[in-house]
């Protein structure tokens, strides 16, 4: 038999040399493959915890910069001052709501720590809001969630890795941080200039005769005091001794009719040595540039004196012919309201305006405390609306049409001290008021080159004031086609519009608040005494998101200053809801 050589499986050697490498290499894989699933798994509980801690801040910024909200409003209502700085009570209520609302979505803050304060400001060079950490006040909370201790039974310990021995970790530090702010405002004050705002200082007043008569009094004794002269001259407009036989506030009583007559009796027609009037006429008026006119000569002095005299011969009641200052308060009062007529009207307190001025000071002043970055500009309306950017009347000159809208509370509050009841017309036309506030604010829709003054940042706002009824409006103007009322005015949700008016104007005056709302604009309303249209200022506040403030006006007219005061004071402090900055451009 013949050898065979002896023959190896060598198929078989290299499908078990195979085999032994896939078990290698199916070792190595599944080492890979769990460390994935480890990582992957850490990983999630790192990303769900980020995002539980970072809702958590979220929420706790904004609960805490909603208790600096909470002290102004509160000083809004006269409970303490707007200014908020570091010992305010706030700030500590600030830090606990922070922390309440922290652990109320399971997560732990230091409340002294974690929880910073700043101050948010505008920078007018490049057009930024930067936040200044512990500058004062405060309008800036910034709440940090923290866990970085190394004990992780700990509060603010760090997170703990399910399969951390897989990547060499057992633990990782995690933080989060939000911050919030209370925007600032820009703010348009449209004011009612109209006739109508003197009334309560008439002898038509609904507030009596008894008040008619101590409002018509502190007139004459403001101008008294005052002392205006004439221009160019040394001589006093408003004399102690008044003039001639108008010498006392319930005045002199003489039975003609005849106008002549009356004025030699009242010795109006005396002349001095140079044989100018002796008691010219005391309001000549004002040329179109503000300028005040110079005295008047004899005849026009006599033609004012008798229409003065005409005024008083023919009313009725107890001051029927009775020549004194108050009739003349009265008639400049109800005929010559102009300040192209009376040129020392804005010296007296003459109500309801009076009292107009003073709480719009007195919200100048608050916002000044308050110090938040706030801006405003003045927009008045009688028959047609001015926004008040210039202002000469040959005592101060002054134009801020560069910057209309200003932190500089001193010169606005000039600006509307200096104006008097019927200042340019008589009439009141608010639509046009809203309108020319909505220009100032966001500017003209039909140019495309006009943005209006409102900075980027800021909350542009509106607050418009009213003591009557709108009576005013484009000649031609209708409602547009398919305006939806109930868009604007359904108070209760139901679909059906609460406010709807077949008045054009008034329709107008509501049509042109929605355009502003349209443009961002935040509308804040105010109706004066018993004649303003309370049903339509409510509405204009519904649709503008804004609050309306009723002053139902009182039996005197210190009742009817006291309520103004706080409703200017209210509207002040109603700071927009804080909001959360996503890019800060500073940290603590």
């Amino acid at each position: 038999m013949r050898n065979q050589p002896i023959k190896t499986n060598t198929a078989e050697q290299r499908k078990q040399s195979r085999q032994g490498v896939v078990v290698v290499l199916t070792g190595f894989a599944l080492i890979a493959v769990f460390a994935f699933v480890a990582l992957s798994v850490d990983s999630g509980r790192i990303v769900l915890e980020e995002t539980r801690m970072q809702n958590a801040v979220d929420a706790a910024a904004l609960a805490a910069a909603q208790e600096i909200n909470a002290a102004v409003y509160a000083a809004g209502q006269g409970q303490g001052s707007a200014n908020i700085d570091a010992n305010s009570i706030a700030v500590e209520a600030a830090r606990a709501m922070a922390a309440q609302v922290a652990a109320a979505n399971g997560v732990y803050i230091d409340p002294q720590s974690d929880v910073q304060f700043g101050k948010r400001g505008y920078d007018s060079a490049n057009g930024t809001w930067p936040i200044s950490w512990n500058a004062t006040p405060f309008n800036v909370v910034q709440v940090v969630a923290r866990r970085t201790n190394l004990d992780t039974s700990a509060p603010d310990g760090q997170l703990p890795l399910a399969f951390g021995f897989a990547v060499g970790r057992s633990k990782v530090p995690l933080q989060t941080s939000a911050t919030a702010f209370i925007e600032a405002r820009d703010l348009v004050v449209v004011l009612d200039f109209s006739a109508s705002m003197n009334d309560d200082s008439s002898l038509k007043s609904s507030l009596g005769i008894t008040q008619a008569e101590q409002s018509l009094d502190a007139m004459w004794n403001s101008l008294v005091a005052a002392d205006p002269k004439w221009r160019g001259t040394t001589d006093s407009k408003f004399s102690v001794g008044g003039f001639g036989n108008v010498n006392s506030y319930a005045g002199t009583y003489i039975s003609s009719s005849y106008t002549s007559t009356i004025r030699n009796a009242l010795g109006l027609n005396e002349n001095n040595p140079d044989g100018s009037r002796k008691y010219p006429f005391p309001q000549a008026g004002r040329y179109n540039s503000g300028s005040e006119k110079y005295k008047p000569s004899n005849s026009t002095s006599d033609s004012l004196w008798n229409n003065y005299i005409s005024f008083v011969k023919n009313k009725s009641g107890t001051y029927r012919k009775k020549y004194g200052y108050r009739t003349l308060m009265d008639y400049l009062q109800e005929q010559r309201f102009y300040s192209n007529q009376s040129e020392d009207l804005w010296r007296t307190p003459h109500y309801p305006f009076h009292a107009i001025k003073d709480g719009a000071s007195l919200f100048l002043s608050f916002l000044t405390d308050l110090d938040f970055g706030d801006e405003v500009g003045l927009v008045s309306y009688g028959a047609y609306a001015v926004k008040e950017w210039t202002h000469y009347d040959g005592e101060v000159n002054i134009d801020i049409t560069a910057n209309p809208i200003t932190n500089d509370y001193a010169t606005i509050d000039t600006i509307q001290r200096r104006h008097q009841a019927g200042h340019y017309n008589g009439w009141t036309g608010m639509g046009d008021g809203i309108l020319k506030g909505r220009e100032l604010l966001v500017g003209d829709p039909n140019d495309p080159n006009d943005d209006g003054y409102s900075r980027y940042g800021a909350r542009p706002t509106m607050i418009i004031m009213t003591d009557g009824q709108t009576n005013q409006g484009p000649s031609g103007w209708s409602l547009p086609g398919g305006f939806d009322w109930a868009e604007w005015t359904d108070y209760d949700g139901d679909g059906v519009a609460d406010y709807t008016t077949s008045d054009w104007k008034k329709q107008y005056s509501f049509w042109e608040a929605t355009q502003a709302v349209e443009r961002g604009v935040t509308l804040h309303t105010m109706a004066v005494g018993a004649g303003a249209d309370r049903e339509l200022m409510e509405a204009i506040a519904f649709a503008g998101g804004g609050i309306f403030i009723s002053v139902p006006g009182g039996a005197t007219v210190s009742e009817m200053e006291s309520q103004l005061i706080d409703a200017f004071r209210n509207i002040a402090s109603q700071v927009p809801p804080a909001k959360l900055v996503y890019e800060l451009t500073a940290t603590p």
